[in-house]
C-alpha cells in the first residue's frame, strides 16, 4: 500500500514541477524582444494587393522569395495575408521589400525610441 501512494505522490510532484517549469519558461521567451537588422526602416503597413505593398505613403512591390514575419515571428504567406501595422522591413538590392516584420505594440514603442535617438 505504502508503494502505491508514494508512487501517486512522486506523479503528482513531477507534473507540478513540470507545468511550473513550463510556465515560467514560457513567460520568459514571451519577453524576448527580436533584434532587426541595422540597414531596415520602421513603417506602417497600410495596403497590401501581392506583390504590391502600401508602406506609409510609398507603393513598393515585394522581391522574389521576400518573407513576412508576424508578431510571433511566424511566416505568413502572401496570399493569406490581411494584416496592416507597424512593421520592420528591409529592402533588396534591385528596390525591392525583401522582409516584413509585423511589430508587437511593446516593439513598436522601442522602435520608435530608436528612430528618435538617431535623429
Amino acid at each position: 500500500m505504502k508503494s502505491v501512494e508514494y508512487f501517486s505522490i512522486q506523479k503528482v510532484f513531477f507534473f507540478v514541477l513540470f507545468s511550473v517549469s513550463v510556465i515560467f519558461s514560457s513567460n520568459a521567451s514571451a519577453q524576448l524582444m527580436r533584434s532587426f537588422p541595422t540597414d531596415s526602416k520602421l513603417g506602417k503597413l497600410k495596403a497590401f494587393a501581392y506583390p504590391e505593398v502600401k508602406i506609409d505613403k510609398q507603393a513598393l512591390h515585394l522581391g522574389a522569395g521576400s518573407q513576412i514575419r508576424d508578431e510571433n515571428n511566424l511566416i505568413i504567406l502572401p496570399a493569406t495575408m490581411n494584416k496592416k501595422g507597424p512593421v520592420r522591413y528591409q529592402m533588396d538590392t534591385m528596390g525591392n521589400v525583401h522582409r516584413i516584420w509585423f511589430l508587437t505594440p511593446d516593439e513598436a514603442k522601442q522602435e520608435r525610441r530608436k528612430e528618435k535617438n538617431k535623429k
